[in-house]
């Protein structure tokens, strides 16, 4: 379940060993790293900060794809795709530290020299085509109320709480708010705030920050999410 949440790190720890074949740049938070107008034939690894995947169409941004963190990826798609122009823009959620990675070197000297950093770029991509899939079946069987919770079971997974059987009581920091909840599920704000405002009422949750995550009764939120599974 680790990385359904759709926020991916530590996925190409082997490509730390090839950065002096790449192009390094950084960016400050809230900056561009590619738009709709560029041609990406590249890929990105990210040696420190997290970057924002947004969708966009003719109307603007539709909503956050996923985010990507240290220790991976990302650009895959557009770096071995022939079409030229892009469908999503890169955004730095915080400054950023990248390599950029050109098409030739991956399929010329990194694919004759290092085929294991080949291997995590396919995982890389297997584990976003999961991400998608899950996403896609919650959004055709479970209701928002159920989908917000998952989110949240795979948040404190993602975060690797060290949960013992049983424990009722989960604080983490999550480094996401509602509203980046709400964007990466592909709702309204309103929606991730109603299903908090039920959880607490519940008695399950008391509160949900960038900086603070506190669950009251764990065990009862993931039998919420098994129950609607199963």
């Amino acid at each position: 379940m680790q990385y359904q949440l759709p926020i991916f790190e530590n996925l190409c720890p082997s490509w730390e060993k090839v950065l002096s074949l790449g192009v390094r740049s950084t960016f400050p938070k809230g900056s561009n790293i590619f738009d709709l107008d560029d041609t990406i034939k590249g890929v990105y690894y990210i040696k420190a900060g997290t970057v924002e995947i947004n969708l966009f169409t003719i109307h603007g941004p539709e909503k956050a794809l996923f985010i990507v963190g240290p220790g991976c990826v990302f650009g895959e798609v557009s770096c071995f795709m022939e079409e030229t122009g892009e469908e999503a823009s890169g955004r730095a959620r915080t400054d950023c530290e990248l390599y950029y990675f050109k098409k030739e070197i991956i399929e010329g000297q990194i694919a004759s020299q290092s085929p294991e950093l080949i291997i995590e770029l396919v995982r890389s991509l297997a584990y976003k085509i999961q991400m998608y899939t899950s996403l896609l079946k919650d959004s055709l069987i479970n209701n928002l109320f159920i989908r917000v919770c998952k989110m949240l079971v795979y948040l404190v997974r993602f975060k690797e709480a060290n949960i013992s059987l049983g424990q009722k009581n989960v604080w983490i920091r999550p480094d996401i708010t509602q509203n980046d909840m709400a964007r990466l599920m592909g709702v309204h704000r309103v929606t991730v705030t109603k299903a908090i405002g039920r959880l607490k009422t519940m008695g399950i949750l008391r509160r949900f920050s960038k900086r603070c995550l506190e669950i009251t009764d764990f065990p009862r939120l993931v039998k919420l999410v098994e129950s609607a599974d199963y």
